[in-house]
């Protein structure tokens, strides 16, 4: 008691717990009517900056065009079934339509924008921006996108932009060139496709022709092969000539059968030496010799020899069959060259437009309704932070606590953990605190 007596400390004082309050969400609708003006003026200045800052930006402007793609065509299907079957036809099947992924991926070539890129209109709008030739084609690629739909239908849309702060004869331009660019994209690919499809039938006429001359030359001397063989062997209807052979030879021996039995009883009941029996020896000589020559096929100018029969009819079938499979392909591909023939003189448009691209009516971006909410949005969170560090600010100035608090902080950026806590809680601007011992007290 002595000591703490002499100390000057009251033995009944207890410390004091200051305890904060909690702001409540009406606290920080009062801090926000409480700046009301500068809330509003802050959310203002910034909506109208964002939308006055639309009239300095570029500004872009859409064009599109509709486009449907040609059908298939049958004859060239025809053929293609021809020469490579059922397969074909199943492998284009399971596509839906791949004429949209060709006609997308020549959208997007550098091949066709370099084509377009020629164009003067074009050239004297791009060179606004740049002189280069591959720069423009660049530019006027960059500035074109393709859609493939679901229903068959393709879009090309083109998007422009202006310069800085653009005057109204740019905007115009703008308006105008787009629609120009996807137009004349959609006529180049036109143009493309047709000179494709005219240098496809081309070719498959000139490959179908080919064949033909082919065919007809493998066809003359398959007649020349067998024209010979006919001449060879005297054939000029195998069957009809075999059956007359066979019947003629069947009939010499039938012949030399009765003139056999016929000698055997002669020889029994005349003399052997008698007239008779010479004359029939003799003709049945001469019947054994015709029916050799029958075999041996010298017996007329258009009889067969029996023995080759077997091989003449073989051969015979072999050449008939070539020169009527020749003289089928023949006629096929005399018929498919008079339909690729007229493939390739028809000229017809390859692309149907459905909705040609007109002059945007108005810009696609910046959209100043948007800008407009944005900047107000923008400047309503600026406004809340100047709210908060205002509100802060002035419980800095009159609260001693949250005082002593912000030098702490202040400290702490500027010594880091060497700064001093102050040590008197009226909030002294003291940088130590006396302990008992008198020295000073460091975080």
């Amino acid at each position: 008691m002595t000591v703490l007596a002499s100390s000057g400390i009251d033995p009944l004082d207890k410390p004091i717990v200051k305890v904060e309050k909690e702001l409540h969400i009406l606290d920080y609708f009062t801090m926000v009517a409480r700046h009301r003006k500068a809330v509003i003026l802050c959310t203002a200045v910034c909506a109208l900056g964002l939308f006055v800052f639309t009239y300095l930006m570029p500004q872009t402007f859409e064009a599109q065009v509709t486009v449907l793609p040609p059908e298939k065509q049958a004859g060239v299907g025809s053929l293609m079934s021809f020469l490579a079957g059922s397969s074909a036809l199943d492998m284009m099947k399971s596509q839906e339509n791949p004429a949209l992924d060709l006609f997308k991926n020549v959208l997007e070539s550098r091949m066709l924008s370099e084509e377009v890129a020629r164009d003067k209109r074009i050239i004297g709008y791009f060179s606004h921006f740049d002189t280069a030739r591959g720069a423009i084609a660049h530019m006027a690629l960059a500035s074109t996108a393709s859609e493939a739909l679901r229903n068959g239908m393709m879009t090309v849309t083109v998007t422009l932009p202006t310069h800085w702060l653009p005057a109204s004869s740019e905007i115009d331009s703008a308006k105008v060139m787009s629609a120009y660019l996807a137009n004349h994209y959609v006529d180049e690919l036109d143009r493309f496709n047709r000179e494709r499809l005219a240098t496809t039938a081309h070719n498959t006429r000139v490959f179908v022709e080919g064949a033909y001359l082919e065919r007809m030359r493998s066809l003359d001397s398959a007649y020349a092969v067998f024209q010979a063989f006919q001449e060879e062997h005297r054939t000029i209807s195998l069957p009809e000539q075999l059956a007359s052979t066979v019947q003629a030879a069947a009939m010499l021996n039938a012949q030399i059968q009765q003139l056999d039995i016929q000698l055997s009883v002669e020889q029994r009941e005349l003399n052997p030496s008698s007239n008779r029996i010479d004359m029939l020896k003799g003709q049945l000589e001469g019947a054994q010799a015709a029916l050799k020559k029958y075999d041996d096929g010298t017996v007329g100018q258009y009889s067969l020899a029996l023995k080759s029969v077997p091989e003449l009819s073989r051969k015979f079938a072999g050449y008939t069959r070539e020169i009527k499979l020749l003289e089928q392909v023949s006629a096929y591909l005399r018929q498919q060259l008079e339909q690729e023939r007229i493939n390739e003189q028809r000229d017809l448009p390859s692309l149907q437009v459905l909705d040609h691209a007109l002059p945007a009516s108005r810009k696609s971006s910046p959209r100043r309704l948007m800008m407009l909410i944005l900047g107000g949005i923008v400047g309503f969170a600026i406004s809340m932070l100047y709210v908060i560090i205002r509100t802060y600010v002035d419980r800095v100035r009159t609260n001693p606590e949250e005082h002593r608090k912000f030098l702490g902080f202040t400290n702490s950026l500027r010594y880091g953990k060497r700064a001093l806590v102050p040590a008197n809680g009226n909030g002294g601007s003291s940088m130590m605190s006396n302990t008992s011992n008198g020295s000073p007290r460091r975080v």
